[in-house]
């Protein structure tokens, strides 16, 4: 009996590990976008510097800090020139991190989305997810922004986002 009780323990144990090794293996992926999107971003900032020594760079001498008197003098007379940064920033709603949610929110349609990991609904209103199951997602008005309608054949309610991966 005890060795029964042992191995009905054991099942269990392992059963809630592999749940944990998903969600790991989910959190990485999350992390290796998060940490990609931030290489781009420190690049492009990168860019933006050298481009703006380069502009600046390209004035004249008599505007150095060594001549204070006709730097004031001419003040008025300079046009800096800008970069414009926010043309060529990646768009948030577009990184990969955000998975296309933003778009679907902002779109009355819906979109098949793959359950990354096990929900269990914490009411009626939600619908509870296993893992590797395929849903059809939408954006409802006035609802929470972590939170989609999901739609399993003829179940429905509210997924939290967090546990999905939109599908093209």
């Amino acid at each position: 009996m005890t060795q029964s009780e042992f191995d009905r323990q054991a099942e269990i144990t392992r059963l809630l590990l592999e749940g944990v090794s998903s969600t790991h293996a989910h959190h990485l992926r999350c992390l290796n976008d998060f940490v990609e999107a931030q290489t781009t971003y420190y690049a492009q900032c990168y860019q933006y510097t050298v481009d703006l020594q380069k502009q600046l760079g390209s004035f004249p001498s008599s505007f150095s800090n060594n001549n204070q008197s006709s730097m004031t003098a001419g003040a008025s007379s300079i046009s800096v020139p800008t970069i414009p940064v926010s043309a060529s920033l990646p768009d948030p709603r577009n990184c990969a991190a955000a998975g296309g949610f933003h778009e679907l929110r902002g779109s009355s349609g819906s979109r098949k989305a793959r359950v990354l990991y096990d929900y269990d609904a914490a009411s009626s209103s939600e619908l509870s997810l296993l893992a590797d199951e395929v849903i059809t997602v939408s954006s409802v008005p006035d609802m929470d922004t972590d939170w989609l309608m999901g739609e399993r054949g003829s179940q429905k309610g509210k997924v939290p986002i967090t546990y999905l991966e939109l599908l093209n």
